[in-house]
């Protein structure tokens, strides 16, 4: 870690983290302990397949005051109640309530699944 740099900083789903660390442990022959822990967590916690993954992100990102941090952190949360969405998402100017019931409805789709 010492002397690197961040490049870029992008937000990720927990789905995106399951596909990196997969692809980490095929280059590595031992996962690190941080990627082992990630690891595990990402496996209780992602509740999407990717390919559903893409479809929920498509179907979020059409709803015009949603922007890309909020999308992976519901799609992370993947809350199934309208409170649980609203501590979820940051508060900012510009989100719509309308908005977070029809992205409640899209994961609801995904839940049931």
């Amino acid at each position: 870690m010492i002397g690197e740099e961040f490049v870029s900083r992008k937000p990720v789903t927990l789905v995106e983290v399951k596909a990196i660390l997969k692809e980490r442990k095929r280059e590595d022959k031992e996962p690190t302990y941080e990627q082992d822990q990630a690891n595990k967590y990402v496996g209780n916690f992602a509740k999407l397949t990717d390919k559903q993954r893409e479809k929920v992100f498509e179907e979020l990102k059409a709803l015009e005051s949603l922007d890309e941090k909020s999308i992976v952190k519901i799609m992370d949360v993947m809350p199934s109640e309208i409170e649980i969405m609203k501590i979820s998402v940051e508060k900012k100017e510009g989100l719509k309530e309308e908005d977070l019931v029809k992205a409640l409805e899209i994961i609801k789709k995904y839940v049931a699944k």
